[in-house]
């Protein structure tokens, strides 16, 4: 294992302003598992299925997901961060309103917010994909999250979240340094904590006003969440879990959602392939979550996009793996890039064919898009159904045109991959939707 030279700085630098190309590069010249040094620290990257399946696959003691780096952004007491029997506690409280019945009750907020933020669209006009995308993601969370249904909270919701993401870019995320009140940028970013964690608070209150058993919002289920020793989460743990969800929540799948409509644009056999599919199941979203090309579709643009670039995990005491010795401490980068551009693993890489995940089932250590192992990110099954229906929804709706092919590269905005200069489609019309 060998592992390049260049400055930590340089490096973090290279990550967060195309993230795909370093990666690449890197394993190019050092194989599928290299040493890197980022300025938060060295690590051991790999794309290696063995070795990553080692990682997320060990016990349950001896990795710790080193989520520090985070801490600003989703608070001290979020699950990110949580460790040991603090996180499985954590995730047994938070998995029910994911999974099941539950979740399906969400169907009909991703459709109406679909099709009242694309009913606004006006033939002939350029659409700022990314706009739009996180205006439907944005309402989605804040009426599945919150049961918020008054629209102008919604949008006091939007102003808020948006503001915090924003103060935060990746450079900040990687220099702890500069996390000083003294700092003027640091001090906005503080005050934009403030007001989303005020409004977090605000809905706490309301909810344990309004509980009943017919409310499905995932903070109602949470506050009426126990754990085995019949513990509930307290109001302080509640503001952090519900910053993580609606911060990590609405950005993921307003970018997947992009991604996936310029990249089946580009492509418009595997386009109205879809758009077939889409047209003989009826368009009911829980049909359209059913759909298997649709699904392959979903798969593949996050294959080519997954949401972050790598995992982290370190080592709590030395440990052999792979045929490597590693003192404890060691923090490891299964890195996500490298795995799902690997030619061994995905034919053609660089190619949109969604077909490939009709063909072959993948094992979670050659596809993971939302991490692994237990550390696997909660929403994912969430974030596969808004995917799912949203895009469905807007393909029974809406023709769009791309005018320009050129290629888009990623960079990272806060812990997020999203498209440098946005995505731009013109808009060709409206399709009468079934009812």
């Amino acid at each position: 294992m060998r592992g390049g030279k260049a400055g930590a700085a340089w490096m973090t630098w290279c990550l967060a302003n195309d993230p795909l190309a370093l990666m690449q590069e890197l394993a190019a010249r050092y194989g599928r598992t290299f040493r890197m040094s980022l300025v938060n620290g060295p690590g051991v990257a790999t794309g290696d299925p063995a070795l990553i399946a080692e990682v997320f696959g060990g016990e349950s003691d001896l990795f710790q997901a080193p989520n520090e780096i985070v801490t600003p952004l989703l608070g001290e007491r979020s699950i990110v961060l949580a460790t040991g029997a603090r996180h499985k506690r954590k995730r047994q409280l938070m998995m029910p309103p994911f999974h099941g019945c539950r979740m399906r009750a969400y169907a009909k907020i991703i459709t109406d917010a679909t099709v009242r933020h694309a009913g606004s669209l006006v033939e002939g006009s350029e659409v700022a994909i990314l706009d739009m995308t996180q205006r439907i993601s944005l309402e989605v969370i804040v009426r599945a999250v919150f049961g918020v249904q008054d629209a102008a909270r919604v949008e006091r919701f939007r102003d808020v979240i948006t503001s915090n993401v924003a103060a935060f870019p990746a450079w900040r995320m990687f220099l702890p340094v500069l996390h000083r009140t003294f700092f003027a940028p640091w001090a906005r970013y503080q005050k934009s904590v403030h007001a989303l964690a005020a409004l977090l608070r605000e809905e706490i209150v309301r909810g344990r006003a309004t509980r009943d058993a017919d409310r499905q919002d995932i903070l109602s289920l949470l506050l009426g969440a126990r754990d085995e020793n019949d513990e509930p989460m307290s109001d302080d743990e509640i503001v952090d879990e519900l910053r993580t969800l609606v911060i990590a929540g609405h950005e993921t799948t307003a970018t997947t959602l992009g991604w996936a409509l310029w990249r089946l644009h580009r492509h418009p056999e595997v386009l109205e392939k879809l758009r077939g599919e889409i047209a003989n199941c009826g368009q009911e979203p829980e049909a359209l979550s059913k759909l298997p090309f649709l699904s392959a579709v979903c798969d593949e643009t996050l294959r080519l996009h997954p949401i972050v670039p790598f995992m982290r995990r370190r080592l709590t005491r030395d440990a052999a793996l792979r045929g490597h010795d590693y003192p404890a401490g060691t923090v490891f980068h299964p890195v996500i890039f490298t795995t799902h551009f690997d030619p061994l693993i995905f034919p053609d890489p660089w190619s949109f064919r969604p077909e490939r995940f009709l063909n072959k089932k993948y094992s979670p250590y050659e596809f993971f898009p939302f991490g692994g192992g237990d550390r696997r990110c909660i929403g994912a099954a969430f974030a596969n159904y808004e995917l799912q229906i949203a895009l469905g929804t807007l393909l029974s709706m809406h023709r769009f045109r791309l005018e320009s092919d050129a290629a888009i590269r990623p960079f990272l905005n806060g812990v997020t991959l999203r498209p440098a200069g946005g995505i731009t489609l013109r808009h060709e019309g409206c399709r009468e939707r079934k009812p």
